[in-house]
């Protein structure tokens, strides 16, 4: 039985294979068919007849295929050529244009160029602080273990947990697939036999630090390099250092003077991109801390990997039973309180599991082994460089649309000879494509040429190599066509509607509807460059206030020498040989100073249970004479006073937390000192041991019972001299210490590091200011060349009139000067919430005054003014005459 439908179907489905029909061309011929069909039966045919004679007359589909596969190809063919022209006369037209109008196209790519060369330093930098620990392969399920507390009201983070944390955590959860720990021993004497040097850069790991991180094992075994006692791995560069270009492996060096380590791996130097630092790792079983059972006093960094899909929050709170079973009978022990009652009191212990690729950015943790980043400044950084990159295309736009004026006859004449709108767009996209390519090329060229500088400024490597990196390559061609496709949008629009019969009478007029824009653009431009500037003067002012603040002790002309310890029991023998020196007013030795890492300690007062957390350091006699203490109550330490061996000094804010009415005489108990009675003999005014980020800490003093190591700190008189006494420190060094390497530094600059970020901060906004201001200036000529175009005839006529220079820069600055009000209006309240939230990171800050918000404003109207009156000048000096003419 013939079915109709059917065999239609089936007829259409033999041109389905073909690739010269599309679904259109077949759905046409469909109808068709049908049509014919209709037609053939209305002349007395049945359905199969007419069906047969219409196929019949369509033809062979083989031969329909290939008469409509050529038709198409010559029609792309002619489209092709056709569009290979025009983009070539394009092309051609954008250098002609570029060679008549140099000093245009000069300003244009230099914004361009100094815009994306800005944005390119900046999304490095973002990206690098963003790629910490991401290169390890199994990064998205490694997490650092961190202890989280609170006692007696205050919170407390911590980058470490005990030595067993490990061990209890791979016992009893199974969502922990693997663990390693990491203990940070400080600077240690490394012995080579042909020199000693007082090495800093070393870690001790345990044997499963390869399985769970993916540092790169150039030589030995990952599985057993770390396994043995008195093993240890070296970067390739201290392979150099120490070997030069010998076989390391198996070789001996003597750390400390007494232990002798094997070298059993050669490591890939560390990425600078990690969180863990270091140039030489020993294995942890050489310490006695590695088998230790005991959960108090114990910390070492530790790290888990966690099965796929682990539910964080569940882990961690099966994790609080790790403190019931194993901290909580330890503080028990030492406190001599249950642990309900030290509980009720307001102390807590908890743990938390941070992941890996956070905790540069993230953490808020005291003890990291290496100095974190802020993700608020990452995001600051991310909206300043959107910023500079947003003016430089507002820059284009508005020299593009200033530059108009000189292109009203060509778009004229080519509408005239039949170029569309659309070919037009097409044609000034090119040409800003084309722009932004060349753009690219000098930001590029600017980006190699300023990377070594811009190293200098952060302070750190980059984890990306620009210039070997196609990534990178791709990604900046990519920027430059987005930003040539962004950038000359507007101004192509706005060229492509001229009139063509009043432009080829010289009735040129731009389109009204651009100027809004315009002035919008010039208003964001100043309204950035003013929050930008008003930025960088608080970063500043903070940074000067919290280095001038009086700190409660003296940090000035003191050298501070490490590793005193190596002095043995010649230390008072050194310090009195150094008092000799008339430059030198006071040595003493403690074991930390402001700055740098204070230890905690818990203290009770006698009768009572209540736990005290102190920040603690042992001193000598002379720490307050040194570093300038001021005594509020009672007295320092003193040699007259033999009890002073179980003596303490608090400072203000430790002798306010203990709320008693009369501090002095008072006794501590701590489990440090096996329950002696501790005597409260003096309380100083209180100092700083951290940065102003943190509020002043409750200190408590004890006398260095004998030579502990830490420091030895030596005040100079004055600044005279200081090379030649620098010299006689380290030749009394020398001799007192079997010559053994004298490492010092100077403490005020030493303090300085505190700030290191607040400080890059701070000469990035600089350097970022000063470009936007640049950029935006450049924008400025645009501005007030436009404006100068299109009243030229008006100011003909004035200066005919006898207007003089001064008359006419007033009015043709008059604009800019309301764009400039309108801006301060916008910025202001941004500068006001944007200070605000950055100075919150700080428990003691400077006020921002009005004097900030004036002088960012007044610093962009000084450098606007001399931009236009330049620009502005020149054009009121042009010959009147020449105005009036009409082209």
């Amino acid at each position: 039985m013939f079915n109709l439908e059917d065999s239609i179907d089936q007829w259409l489905r033999n041109f389905y294979g073909h690739r010269a029909f599309d679904h259109g061309s077949i759905r046409e011929m469909e109808l068709h068919l049908r049509d014919h069909i209709e037609d053939l039966m209305a002349e007395g045919h049945d359905e199969k007849e007419a069906f047969q004679l219409a196929v019949a007359d369509f033809g062979e589909i083989p031969k329909m295929a290939k008469e409509e596969f050529w038709n198409q190809r010559r029609k792309t063919t002619i489209k092709t050529l056709i569009y290979t022209a025009m983009i070539k006369n394009f092309y051609f037209t954008t250098i002609r244009n570029l060679l008549k109008h140099k000093s245009y196209f000069l300003i244009n790519i230099l914004g361009l160029a100094v815009g994306m060369a800005s944005f390119t330093f900046i999304s490095l930098y973002i990206f690098n602080e963003l790629s910490y620990d991401r290169f390890h392969a199994n990064h998205e399920n490694i997490y650092g273990v961190r202890t989280e507390s609170v006692i007696r009201g205050q919170l407390r983070n911590g980058a470490t947990v005990a030595a067993p944390m490990a061990r209890s955590m791979m016992d009893n959860y199974p969502e922990v697939v693997r663990t390693t720990r990491v203990l940070r021993s400080g600077a240690l004497l490394v012995d080579n036999g042909n020199e000693k040097i007082n090495e800093s850069q070393i870690l001790f790991a345990d044997s499963g630090f390869f399985s769970v991180f993916d540092f790169r094992l150039l030589k030995g075994n990952p599985r057993t390099a770390l396994q043995h006692p008195k093993s240890i791995i070296l970067t390739e560069d201290y392979v150099r250092k120490y070997f030069g270009d010998q076989d390391p492996m198996g070789q001996k060096i003597v750390i400390e003077d007494t232990v002798f380590y094997t070298v059993t791996g050669v490591l890939e130097n560390v990425p600078p991109n990690s969180h863990i630092q270091f140039s030489m790792l020993g294995s942890l079983n050489t310490k006695p801390i590695n088998n230790t059972n005991h959960w108090i006093g114990t910390d070492l960094y530790t790290y888990a990997v966690l099965k796929e899909k682990t539910k964080i929050d569940e882990l961690e709170g099966k994790m609080k039973q790790i403190f019931y079973d194993h901290i909580a009978p330890e503080i028990e022990y030492y406190t001599g309180m249950t642990i309900d009652d030290w509980e009720k009191t307001g102390n807590s212990v908890g743990f938390n599991l941070m992941p890996i690729k956070d905790i540069h950015l993230y953490s808020i943790a005291t003890g990291e082994l290496e100095p974190t980043g802020n993700i608020t400044y990452i995001h600051a950084y991310a909206l300043i460089g959107v910023i500079i990159l947003f003016i430089a295309i507002f820059n284009f736009i508005n020299l593009a649309t200033a530059h108009s004026a000189t292109r009203a006859k060509e778009v004229g004449i080519r509408k005239v000879v039949g170029s569309t709108k659309r070919n037009l767009i097409f044609q000034f996209i090119l040409e800003s494509v084309v722009l932004s390519l060349m753009a690219c090329a000098l930001a590029f060229v600017i980006t190699i040429a300023s990377m070594p500088s811009f190293i200098g400024l952060i302070g750190n490597d980059l984890a990306f190599d620009i210039t070997s990196n196609y990534i990178a390559w791709l990604a900046m061609a990519g920027l430059a066509i987005v930003v040539g496709i962004l950038a000359g949008s507007y101004p192509s629009f706005v060229l492509s509607r001229f009139q063509p019969v009043e432009v080829l009478k010289g009735n040129f007029s731009s389109p009204g509807r651009s100027g809004w824009l315009r002035n919008l653009l010039v208003t964001l431009q100043f309204s950035a460059s003013i929050v930008i500037i008003a930025g960088t003067i608080v970063v500043y002012s903070q940074i000067d206030y919290m280095l001038v603040k009086n700190l409660g002790f003296d940090k000035e002309q003191i050298l501070v020498i490490e590793r005193p310890d190596w002095l043995n029991n010649n230390l008072e023998v050194f310090k009195n040989e150094l008092l000799k020196n008339p430059n030198i007013s006071s040595v003493a030795n403690s074991e930390t100073i402001p700055g740098k890492i204070y230890g905690t300690r818990s203290y009770r007062k006698n009768n009572n249970n209540e736990v005290y957390l102190f920040k603690n350091n042992q001193v000598s006699y002379e720490h307050k004479e040194l570093l300038g203490f001021e005594i509020s109550a009672g007295r320092f330490f003193s040699k007259e006073f033999a009890s002073d061996s179980n003596a303490v000094v608090l400072n203000e804010s430790a002798a306010k937390s203990l709320g008693i009415d009369e501090p002095l005489g008072a006794h501590l108990i701590t489990p440090w000192k096996k329950g002696q009675l501790l005597t409260i003999i003096g309380i100083v005014k209180d100092y700083n041991i951290e940065s102003l980020h943190n509020s002043v800490a409750p200190v408590l003093l004890e006398l260095a019972p004998n030579n502990n190591g830490g420091y030895v700190s030596v005040k100079m008189q004055n600044s005279k001299n200081i090379r030649e006494t620098v010299t006689f420190v380290e030749n009394a060094w020398l001799r007192h210490s079997n010559d053994k390497p004298f490492d010092y530094f100077f403490f005020d600059e030493d303090y300085q590091n505190l700030y290191k970020s607040e400080s890059t901060t701070g000469q990035m906004f600089v350097l970022f200011a000063t470009l936007s201001i640049f950029i935006a200036c450049l924008g400025l000529i645009g501005l007030v060349t436009y404006t100068a175009s299109i009243r030229r005839k008006e100011i003909g006529i004035r200066k005919i009139l006898g207007a003089g220079t001064s008359t006419l820069v007033r009015l043709l600055s008059t604009q800019i000067a309301r764009l400039i009000i309108f801006a301060t209006i916008v910025s202001w309240p941004l500068v006001y919430f944007v200070t605000d939230y950055w100075l919150r990171n700080f428990a003691d800050r400077t006020t921002v005054g009005l004097w900030v918000y004036l002088s960012s404003t007044l610093a962009i109207v000084a450098i606007v003014g001399v931009a236009v009156s330049f620009q502005t000048i020149k054009t009121t000096m042009s010959n009147p005459m020449e105005s009036l003419r009409q082209d």
